[in-house]
């Protein structure tokens, strides 16, 4: 999931340093993962979210940030503002069908995966107009 930070503009926040749900999933069966990037998602909804130490408090407590996306119109989660995407797809990661799926081993293949989504990411985004912007794996 991608998200753009108004105090870092020029930064792309993609949260899935702590996902690794699918690592674990792909181990247990043996499925490779495919990094893929699309850029220009970041601006397709505006969206606010509250502020403060009570949000925070709530949004620990239920285990995500309450948020408000607006699409197209002002509606909200409605259509997305209209434009252009760019998609890139990177080469398939083989994953190892295990027994036992272990804490290292699941770790061992998100770091390669993680890599894998950051060297996709800088190799496409001078094609896609997105040269000035960073990735930051949250």
């Amino acid at each position: 999931m991608t998200l753009l930070d108004p105090e870092k503009p020029n930064d792309v926040l993609m949260f899935v340093k702590e996902r690794k749900g699918f690592i674990k999933l792909a181990l247990a069966h043996g499925s490779p993962v495919v990094p893929v990037v699309c850029y220009g998602l970041d601006g397709s909804y505006n969206f606010w979210f509250p502020r403060g130490n009570l949000i925070n408090k709530l949004s620990r407590s239920i285990g995500f940030v309450p948020l408000l996306f607006c699409g197209r119109f002002g509606i909200p989660f409605g259509i997305p503002h209209p434009r252009p995407l760019h998609m890139v797809i990177g080469a398939p990661i083989d994953i190892p069908k295990l027994d036992e799926v272990t804490n290292e081993s699941v770790e061992k293949y998100h770091q390669i995966f993680l890599k894998e989504l950051v060297d996709l990411y800088d190799r496409h985004k001078h094609d896609s107009g997105c040269s000035n912007r960073t990735i930051v794996v949250c």
